[in-house]
């Protein structure tokens, strides 16, 4: 039986899912608002750089992957990553929150290029930190309990964001929007930094280097054999697309928060009461989840998640325009259900790069947990497009009045995304059969090929 992950380490690997997660809802909630309310791009526009840089963001997902994967650097094939790459990520997301005095082609320019810069460089520190989890346990229960750390630290995060970052942004925001997101993101990319080196730091010795040793056959794979890793391996083809439809719904109501308190409640201060809770029924569901998937499963658990969230919104649609506290105890009650597949999503992952080790002999850990990213990527570019030509096509401008059918066609667009991304997951995650007994068979076998290659 595989030696315990001590619990400071396990914390450790939360603790940097924290100050990442924790820069990235700048992002998540306000980057849409900032250009359309800071840097006065129209919506039209604010989709059209969305759709461009997402996409781009989305494939360079692969190619992070496939460099970690190949590359062998003096601190291990993935702690190395987390020296640098958290650095050049501080500064060029920082970038992406500025308001320079450059004309209207040429400021729409620059932030699509800062932003992309921004995200490939994130993704080499998030996709080296998810992979990490292959070297820390090779044990299932291990490896679930990092995994369900993991997202309990990133939701975590979320309440942070809502009692500090968001009040932080108001203050510095007082005098000048411009500037208030600037110090804001500045402060939150260091904060990231940190969280990355504390994890290089405890996680010394759990990569060996070894100058003159040769990648082992197993781990050097051409990039057929890496793109045959996706398309060949079914469940995480299923575990993908069902990871997309879910991050479409989750980004979309995400993208379309600060337009519902600033439109329809016509109080903008609500966002942060709606951070907090959505932050604390978030982490409740992380800490449910892992219980309610030992009782009945990884698969069960998802599918009840996506099914809850599509019947949620629903409800939503009927009576969320009533008021900030409605709104707000729905989307709560919808996230304590809806969130329950969060902390398996790493460790189903794992389940699949088992499988695809077994099939194959090539262990492509690294590579394929960095596509945990890519339905997260693939969500925001859907989302970022969807909801703001949404926007454009209800026929919203910045600072508009509020009429009754425009609060309607908002709720509409918030609201029936998700429904039908919940039953789009709840579909595929059917014919995802990987069980738990499966998988336990394929590492039992896989243990001793990788005991072999040494």
């Amino acid at each position: 039986m595989d030696k315990r992950v001590p619990w400071f380490l396990v914390n450790s690997y939360g603790l940097a899912n924290f100050t990442f997660t924790l820069m990235m809802f700048l992002g998540l909630f306000y980057y849409a608002n900032f250009l359309t309310d800071v840097a006065l791009i129209s919506a039209g526009h604010v989709a059209v750089i969305m759709f461009i840089t997402h996409i781009v963001d989305a494939v360079s997902i692969p190619f992070s992957g496939g460099i970690i994967q190949k590359t062998r650097m003096p601190w291990g094939r993935f702690r190395s990553w987390l020296t640098f790459i958290p650095v050049t990520t501080c500064i060029f997301f920082t970038l992406t929150f500025t308001n320079l005095p450059l004309s209207y082609g040429i400021k729409m320019v620059y932030l699509s290029a800062v932003y992309i810069i921004a995200n490939i460089s994130l993704n080499f520190a998030y996709n080296a930190h998810m992979g990490m989890i292959s070297v820390l346990s090779t044990d299932s229960k291990g490896r679930l309990r990092l995994s369900s750390r993991n997202m309990q630290f990133g939701m975590a995060s979320q309440a942070v964001f809502s009692v500090a970052v968001v009040p932080m942004l108001l203050f510095f925001s007082r005098q000048s929007a411009t500037w208030g997101f600037f110090y804001t993101t500045g402060i939150l990319g260091i904060v990231q930094i940190f969280g990355y080196w504390n994890l290089f730091y405890q996680t010394k010795g759990y990569e060996d280097y070894i100058p003159d040793k040769k990648v082992t056959p197993s781990h050097n794979m051409t990039v057929p054999e890496m793109v045959m890793q996706i398309f060949g391996n079914k469940y995480l083809m299923i575990l993908m697309c069902a990871d997309c439809a879910v991050n479409l719904g989750i980004f979309n109501i995400q993208t379309l928060a600060v337009y519902y308190f600033k439109y329809v409640s016509k109080n903008e201060a609500w966002i942060s009461a709606y951070s907090l809770t959505l932050g604390i029924a978030t982490f409740t569901s992380t800490i449910i989840g892992p219980i309610v998937a030992g009782r009945i499963g990884k698969k069960n658990t998802y599918l009840l998640a996506a099914i809850y969230s599509a019947v949620g919104y629903l409800v939503l649609r009927i009576y969320g325009a009533s008021g900030p506290v409605v709104y707000i105890g729905i989307v709560c009650m919808i996230k304590l259900g809806a969130g329950l597949f969060y902390p398996l999503r790493q460790a189903m992952f794992m389940d699949t790069a088992e499988y695809g080790y077994y099939r194959t002999g090539k262990d492509a850990s690294a590579f394929i947990m960095s596509m945990l990213t890519l339905p997260t990527k693939v969500g925001t570019t859907l989302a970022g497009t969807v909801a703001t030509a949404g926007l454009a096509f209800i026929g919203y401008e910045a600072g508009m009045e509020a009429t009754d059918q425009f609060i309607s066609s908002l709720m509409n667009i918030i609201c029936f995304i998700p429904v039908v991304c919940g039953v789009i997951a709840f579909s595929l995650m059917l014919f995802y059969s990987l069980s738990e007994d499966r998988v336990a068979e394929y590492m039992k076998a896989n243990k001793i090929k990788r005991a072999e290659a040494k």
